[in-house]
């Protein structure tokens, strides 16, 4: 069952600490995702992953954090970009002070993918645990997960492409430019590739209009098979002691 902290008062707040449900913190960021998605994906993403996620345990989901570490998409309009040591000095206080509500498990729902924000967020979560208050961050970028997600997602770079936009028809169709989308050509790019060949942002990368992949192929039907792939390699990491 889902909770929102933020529509609940503090005793409410401080009994489902004591009966041992799950904090979830949601993570994205505000950041240009091509002409056809809005600046708010990867928080829309990582909301929908809490949903979810809510169907198969008792959580109390947080206000989600929309502001972090996204210097690829920095030369687009609207993208706000946080330092590193400032992002991460941020989730420690959000995740010790969620702790000091009484719970006793959090875990950290983090759709935004650029590495040094991943690296980020990690770093905050092993900062912010001690034994008595587990922090888990899952992670499904990495093996087994991560190929399920496709072949755009390993090495397309995942960003407003079939894999974003598939996951934005499922969770917000409302929020999709359907016209824009349609018109995108596909743009083959390996953004790690790119990245580890020394690109610093997209327009580097080769994303002049800051996507990669092929967003006029999304479909919600595949979004919903991702959203799946993702909620239950959530759970699993939850679950796993």
């Amino acid at each position: 069952m889902k909770h929102l902290a933020a529509h609940l008062p503090w005793p409410r707040i401080k009994a489902l600490a004591h009966s041992n449900a799950w904090a979830l913190l949601p993570i994205g960021s505000t950041e240009a995702h091509g002409p056809h998605l809005p600046l708010n994906v990867d928080v829309v993403i990582a909301q929908e992953v809490c949903s979810r996620v809510s169907s198969s345990l008792e959580t109390v989901e947080f206000p989600p954090v929309t502001y972090s570490l996204t210097d690829f998409a920095a030369p687009f309009a609207g993208t706000v970009s946080v330092p590193a040591e400032t992002a991460k000095a941020m989730l420690v206080a959000i995740i010790r002070g969620i702790g000091h509500a009484g719970f006793t498990q959090v875990c950290v729902v983090n759709h935004h993918l650029e590495p040094a924000h991943f690296k980020v967020v990690h770093a905050a979560a092993l900062e912010a645990s001690s034994p008595s208050f587990r922090v888990v961050v899952p992670d499904h970028r990495r093996k087994p997960t991560g190929p399920l997600l496709g072949d755009e997602f390993m090495h397309g770079g995942s960003h407003a492409g079939a894999y974003e936009t598939s996951l934005m028809l499922a969770a917000a169709p409302h929020l999709v430019d359907e016209d824009a989308r349609r018109a995108l050509p596909s743009l083959s790019v390996d953004l790690p590739a790119a990245i580890k060949a020394g690109a610093t942002n997209f327009l580097e990368a080769g994303g002049a209009d800051a996507y990669f992949g092929a967003p006029a192929a999304a479909s919600a039907e595949e979004g919903n098979r991702l959203f799946d792939i993702i909620t239950a390699a959530t759970l699993d990491a939850m679950r796993r002691r």
